[in-house]
């Protein structure tokens, strides 16, 4: 049988049991959650909306508060910047947080694309980018209802160096819909870490 299809961004594998922290946002994107973010010269963070090649990021959005972490003042399950008062990120510093699960060795699962061929057993090792579903492999996207980033692995991209988004740790284990074992091909879930993580080493580096 097929696996399930359903795109949800990264999420952190062993959630809610997982190392984050607040960081106030300086943006005028919309942030979903499952979707990577970066940690910005000027201290605050944004989304990243370009998941390919020596991308630094901090971590991965898992949920969003507002003044105080008291809560968004509106329902939007995302981060959706129009909330922002004025939606200028030089007005807006501090007025809107993200939790970030931000720890360098988190692992996450994300599901696999249906572009391209279809990554097998053996690409476990290997790196990835990763892509928005839907109009543009980069254009911002997310699910309005649930909140979760349209976020899938881009299996045309593996390569056996470190010039991609994330490293392929290995196939998820776990049941779709149906019953069926998760396995290899469309829609497959795979466990993935952040290759170029800026609180790992070298990578220490704010984005410009």
């Amino acid at each position: 049988m097929a696996n399930t299809d359903f795109p949800r961004g990264l999420i952190p594998l062993r959630w809610p049991s997982v190392p984050c922290n607040y960081y106030a946002v300086d943006t005028t994107n919309d942030i979903y959650l499952g979707q990577a973010v970066s940690l910005l010269a000027s201290g605050y963070v944004a989304g990243v909306g370009t998941n390919t090649g020596v991308t630094l990021a901090l971590g991965v959005a898992i949920g969003f508060a507002g003044t105080k972490k008291r809560g968004l003042a509106t329902s939007d399950p995302f981060l959706d910047a129009s909330d922002l008062t004025p939606p200028t990120p030089t007005s807006d510093t501090g007025d809107r947080f993200v939790l970030v699960a931000d720890d360098p060795n988190q692992e996450f699962v994300v599901q696999e694309d249906t572009g391209g061929t279809a990554l097998t057993q053996a690409s476990a090792g290997a790196a990835c980018d990763l892509l928005f579903r839907g109009a543009g492999a980069n254009v911002v996207n997310g699910n309005d209802d649930t909140g979760w980033a349209n976020i899938e692995v881009d299996r045309s991209t593996i390569v056996t160096t470190t010039g991609a988004f994330v490293q392929l740790m290995r196939l998820y284990d776990t049941i779709n819909v149906d019953g069926t074992e998760n396995g290899v091909g469309n829609y497959g879930k795979w466990i993935v870490k952040l290759l170029h993580h800026q609180n790992k080493g070298a990578n220490v580096v704010p984005v410009v």
